[in-house]
């Protein structure tokens, strides 16, 4: 009687009784010289990819930190500015506190005091050509808005359009002329016991292009961007350009 020999480990091992694999079986039917060697492709990066990429990564580094500096290019500009506060307050709080409440109360908005001209036309033109320019305006912060306009009239800005431009009984000189690049100005007059402050009426240098709406309030000049009717208006209008 001839014996078998066998692997005690193998026999007792959980393995040995499962059935194997069709790709098991046929590694163990080739010799180690026949096993095929499989490896992958080499990708080669030419040079000039390599400095567009580069190029590019540059271009993302320098978006984010002007994006950081100046804020979100791609919203829209919404300017509220103060006018000089008469009983000795700072120009941005005190006795015009309609333009701040509407400020406040508007997505996005930004907030000035009648002598910061020029951080608004900065703020303005580090915005995307394509979003849309508003400008509200009370007393002296009225002159200051159609100032900006003209200013931002120039082939040196681009002849920036401002969307909508809503100055409140504006007090200076040379403020009653609407530049072409303004397309809708909205004018309160008030009239009240102070007759000395009160401006004349807005007229557009272009009426093709700007369309301009004066409106003569009972209201004195301290009053005016407080009053609810004119706030409820000045809102809806700045809404329409948002929505838009």
């Amino acid at each position: 009687m001839s014996r078998v020999s066998a692997n005690a480990a193998l026999l007792y091992s959980p393995d040995a009784f499962k059935p194997k694999k069709a790709s098991e079986k046929v590694a163990e039917n080739l010799d180690s010289s026949e096993k095929k060697v499989v490896s992958k492709p080499k990708v080669e990066i030419s040079e000039e990819a390599k400095e567009l990429k580069k190029k590019l990564d540059n271009v993302a580094k320098a978006q984010k930190i002007h994006q950081k500096k100046f804020g979100d290019l791609e919203a829209p500009g919404i300017f509220f500015v103060s006018g000089f506060d008469w009983f000795g307050a700072g120009s941005i709080k005190g006795n015009y506190d309609g333009i701040r409440d509407m400020s406040d109360a508007t997505p996005g908005a930004k907030h000035y005091a009648w002598d910061e001209k020029d951080k608004i036309i900065e703020d303005i033109m580090n915005r995307k050509s394509d979003q849309p320019i508003v400008l509200v305006g009370h007393s002296f912060g009225g002159d200051t808005i159609v100032e900006i306009a003209n200013e931002l009239n120039t082939i040196e800005k681009g002849f920036r359009k401002i969307d909508l431009m809503i100055t409140l009984d504006s007090v200076g000189l040379n403020n009653d002329r609407i530049p072409q690049n303004v397309e809708k100005n909205l004018n309160y007059l008030a009239t009240g016991p102070y007759h000395f402050l009160n401006d004349e009426p807005n007229i557009a240098v272009n009426y093709s292009k700007t369309s301009v709406e004066n409106m003569l309030r009972s209201e004195v000049h301290s009053d005016l961007d407080d009053t609810i009717d004119v706030q409820v208006r000045i809102m809806n209008e700045v809404d329409k350009i948002l929505q838009a």
